[in-house]
């Protein structure tokens, strides 16, 4: 098997200690196989010797919240593009991500099984992909795009390039349309279990599906294995899903201590999207999003840092996603900025490794520099522990390997 070894690195290992300088980390195949802490070690022979110049050696990014099928803000004007135009534009973003040292991605829904095969056989060279496929929504919820005046059934997607939602308005719905996303593989069931910002005909306030009918898509999830995400805002929106099973409560902006204090009891996890309602309070309007939308996108951002401290106040698992889209994909990395003003650079960089994987169920491959794990490492120019804006210029991201193979090498 090749070997890889990293020498002379400042090693944030993403375990909680503090960064070691001097440190050195051996890859064989496409896992670490040791890690010398504040030491050198023995060159293996044939060895490939990457001299870091001190520079930080970290784990990959991982992302919790992405859509990286969503290339414009308006779903009619992105599938009345080519299947072919489209898939390629679904490549680039896929291909940038990795670039800029996101080597594992959850994506939120959108982006269909056919893209984890390509990217699994090495046509496409992008991050890891866990795919939720379509998400679930009620009439009038989150994901049902049509406006007022429309009846007509939502856009449909193209089957293994882009998933569009399935509309559920029964238990057994809900239970036929999960059992339809796990046997294609998906990583998760996403629900839309409240209102939505970019959604025509709810508010975000509103609470969305019954308990009982989340529950039969939870259940679904938990017999092969896998956890149900829910797209919420309210406490009682938390709340409901968190009775029914959801175990990964997505933006949560208007979090409150009770909701926060019923988040930990439930064991879930909490995953902050603060990027998206940066970006689209600040250009929405040049693309084209409509100002009411804009007006829930401000709401929902006044309360994004208020919640991600009280959840930092309740000890949550608190991981990170960014929920870009459309012309924000390269700016993912702004997360772990607007993150590190309550948890601190260090702090949001564990968010997006250790915390991340935990989620995931990936904690024994990736997340951490330790032995026997997945090799996704990331030689960074900087110190991001101390200043995480350095990783929002992708250009500071000298090297970037996923499970051993390096993709990037600068």
């Amino acid at each position: 098997m090749p070997t890889t070894l990293f020498y002379d690195c400042t090693l944030l290992d993403c375990t909680g200690v503090d960064p070691i300088p001097g440190s050195t980390v051996v890859v064989e195949g496409e896992r670490i196989v040791r890690v010398a802490k504040g030491e050198a070690t023995t060159v293996p022979r044939g060895a490939r010797v990457v001299d870091c110049g001190g520079r930080t050696l970290m784990p990959g990014l991982s992302d919790a919240h992405v859509h990286c099928a969503i290339v414009e803000t308006d779903p009619a004007k992105m599938l009345r593009e080519s299947p072919a135009t489209l898939a390629l534009r679904i490549k680039n973003v896929l291909e940038q991500t990795l670039q800029a040292g996101f080597t594992t991605i959850r994506d939120a829904f959108g982006l269909d099984w056919g893209f984890v095969q390509a990217t699994e056989r090495g046509l496409v060279a992008g991050p890891r992909i866990l795919f939720t496929g379509a998400c679930l929504s009620q009439t009038g919820g989150h994901g049902d795009w049509r406006e007022p005046c429309h009846g007509s059934v939502p856009i449909e997607g193209i089957r293994g390039l882009v998933a569009t939602p399935r509309i559920c308005d029964s238990a057994d719905e809900m239970r036929r349309a999960a059992r339809e996303m796990l046997r294609m593989g998906a990583h998760g069931i996403k629900l839309m279990a409240g209102g939505g910002c970019m959604s025509p005909t709810d508010e975000l306030e509103h609470t969305q599906f019954t308990i009982e009918e989340m529950a039969a898509a939870c259940y679904e999830a938990t017999t092969v294995g896998r956890i149900t995400l829910a797209h919420v805002y309210t406490p009682k929106g938390i709340k409901n899903a968190l009775r029914a099973g959801v175990r990964s409560i997505e933006h949560g902006n208007f979090l409150d201590e009770d909701s926060a204090a019923a988040i930990r009891e439930a064991g879930a996890f909490f995953v902050p999207t603060l990027t998206t309602y940066e970006l689209i309070s600040a250009h929405g309007a040049t693309q084209g999003i409509p100002r009411r939308m804009i007006e829930k996108i401000d709401s929902a951002k006044a309360g994004g840092l208020r919640s991600l401290e009280i959840a930092v106040a309740a000890g949550l698992e608190i991981a990170s996603g960014s929920d870009v889209l459309a012309s924000m994909q390269p700016f993912k990395a702004l997360e772990l900025g607007l993150k590190a003003r309550v948890l601190g650079a260090h702090g949001a960089i564990l968010s997006a490794t250790r915390t991340n994987a935990r989620l995931f169920g990936m904690a024994d491959e990736i997340g951490t520099i330790e032995a026997g794990k997945l090799a996704d490492l990331l030689v960074v120019d900087g110190r991001p522990f101390d200043d995480v804006t350095v990783l929002q210029d992708a250009r500071n991201v000298k090297l970037v390997m996923k499970a051993g193979t390096i993709f990037k090498d600068s």
